[in-house]
């Protein structure tokens, strides 16, 4: 057949389109025969601890759901260690898919366990293979977070602006974090003016080591909006209403205007030393409540999530009432 032919010319195409085929198909072989091997390896590094109560679950020849409903049960509990062993004896026995699952899983249980490096290890393991799992991604800026990684941060923050995530919490909160780590006090003013969601972890920063350089950059609407803050101090120098209507409540001083607070407007017509407020902090995105303030939500991870709940509590030393 002659090379000018217009059929030679279409066979040679069509036997160039099956050897790239071939090729590409060849290629995406080994390169998923090696994701398996490193993950493979991977998971021989982990630590198996000799559990009997672990390997009596397996011997009862347990399902696959009840052992991981197990495994779940003993992280909430809080028994990190036989949680572990159970992630870690099923991830052999699983298919590919099902074991990045099951280690972003172990991933969290490390993080929960304190064990922040391992955390780390398998949650870049995860994104080795699957860079576009957010859950991970936004997991290993936590572990990061505790680690006082920045640079590990805003690595993952580039990634997510490029899957077009909003970061806006966690660039501010990254400033803040580097700000405090760096004690840069003229950063954090600036910081609590541009970002209105610093400005609590700010004023609590500045109240507890110099309050002057905060004092007047207090605004009305801070005061309801952090009241339990506020409610620590009896003696900061602020001439706002809001403030005034706390330590009237407390009967430090008189003060008739109405709070628009109402436990505060309990207390403010109360015997003295009768009763106090007592606050709790919900989480708006998983409505679990806690008793401390925190910038991150401890169950899931969200940033500035906590809303404060108010409540008026008996107190203790009833001899110190005054009517």
């Amino acid at each position: 057949m002659d090379y000018r032919d217009p059929l030679f010319s279409i066979l040679l195409f069509l036997s160039l389109i099956v050897v790239t085929i071939l090729t590409t198909n060849i290629l995406a072989f080994f390169k998923e025969k090696n994701k398996q091997k490193y993950l493979n390896d991977f998971i021989e590094k982990f630590d198996f601890l000799d559990d009997e109560d672990i390997k009596s679950f397996f011997s009862d020849n347990m399902s696959v759901n009840a052992l991981l409903l197990l495994a779940i049960a003993f992280e909430k509990e809080g028994n990190y260690e036989k949680s572990l062993n159970i992630y870690l004896a099923l991830i052999n026995n699983m298919d590919k898919n099902e074991k990045y699952s099951l280690l972003e899983r172990i991933a969290y249980v490390y993080l929960k366990a304190g064990f922040l490096q391992k955390a780390k290890e398998s949650l870049l393991e995860i994104l080795r293979t699957k860079y576009k799992n957010i859950n991970a991604l936004k997991m290993l800026i936590v572990v990061n977070e505790k680690l006082k990684d920045f640079d590990g941060i805003e690595n993952v923050l580039e990634v997510l602006d490029e899957l077009e995530i909003d970061t806006t919490k966690e660039k501010a909160y990254l400033k803040y974090q580097q700000s405090i780590f760096r004690q840069d006090k003229k950063n954090l003013k600036l910081l609590y003016t541009k970002y209105p969601i610093l400005r609590r972890e700010i004023l609590q920063y500045f109240l507890f080591t110099n309050q002057k350089e905060i004092i007047d950059k207090i605004e009305e609407k801070d005061i309801n909006k952090m009241i339990d803050i506020f409610w620590q101090y009896d003696n900061l120098d602020l001439n706002l209403n809001s403030y005034k209507q706390i330590l009237s409540a407390k009967h430090i001083i008189e003060y008739k205007e109405a709070s628009e607070i109402f436990e505060i407007e309990v207390l403010k017509h109360s015997p003295k030393n009768l009763a106090d407020l007592e606050f709790e902090y919900l989480c708006s995105n998983c409505k679990q409540v806690f008793p401390i303030y925190e910038s991150r939500c401890p169950s899931c991870k969200e940033l500035f999530t906590f809303q404060v709940e108010i409540s008026i509590t008996k107190k203790e030393e009833l001899s110190l009432i005054e009517f």
